[in-house]
């Protein structure tokens, strides 16, 4: 989703918690876990180089919806839950100078390695280079846009 299509959804007033979002690209989200911790809110446990590791799969086109907005930022749950389950998704800067609203730290920066996820810190795995939010086309067919034509203005003849 780009900045412009932001500024639409908020002119036309339509409420982002009734938008459904998706996630353009996969990522993990892995943590260290004592073997002993059985307090594992989601995800699944992992065996890897002798440690007991925490992972949540976010797999592309995951649904997700609008849990707050926060200075600019969407705060998106891909879960049922709180809003510590969300993921922040903030606008950055991209291709010809359009933002894109794309996945940010607490601070909004998309250059991190770690994120805050269910009140734990977690790696962040991308098999791409970033993830960004999309909306569906069926939000776009129910806008209406207001459109007012300018009849021009002509200098009077004397």
């Amino acid at each position: 989703m780009t900045g412009s299509l932001m500024h639409q959804l908020q002119e036309n007033e339509l409420d982002l918690t009734r938008i459904q979002f998706y996630n353009d690209n996969p990522l993990y989200l892995e943590r260290e876990v004592p073997s002993s911790d059985a307090n594992i809110k989601s995800g699944k446990v992992v065996f890897k180089n002798g440690r007991y590791i925490n992972r949540i799969a976010l797999e592309k086109n995951t649904p997700g919806i609008v849990q707050a907005e926060n200075n600019g930022h969407l705060m998106i749950a891909f879960e049922k839950s709180n809003e510590e389950s969300s993921l922040r998704f903030g606008p950055v800067a991209g291709e010809k100078g359009e933002y894109f609203y794309q996945l940010v730290d607490n601070n909004g920066s998309p250059m991190f390695s770690r994120i805050d996820y269910e009140g734990s810190k977690y790696l962040v795995i991308y098999k791409k280079p970033r993830v960004r939010i999309m909306l569906s086309r069926s939000v776009f067919t129910n806008m209406k846009v207001k459109i007012r034509r300018m009849k021009g203005n002509k200098i009077k003849s004397q």
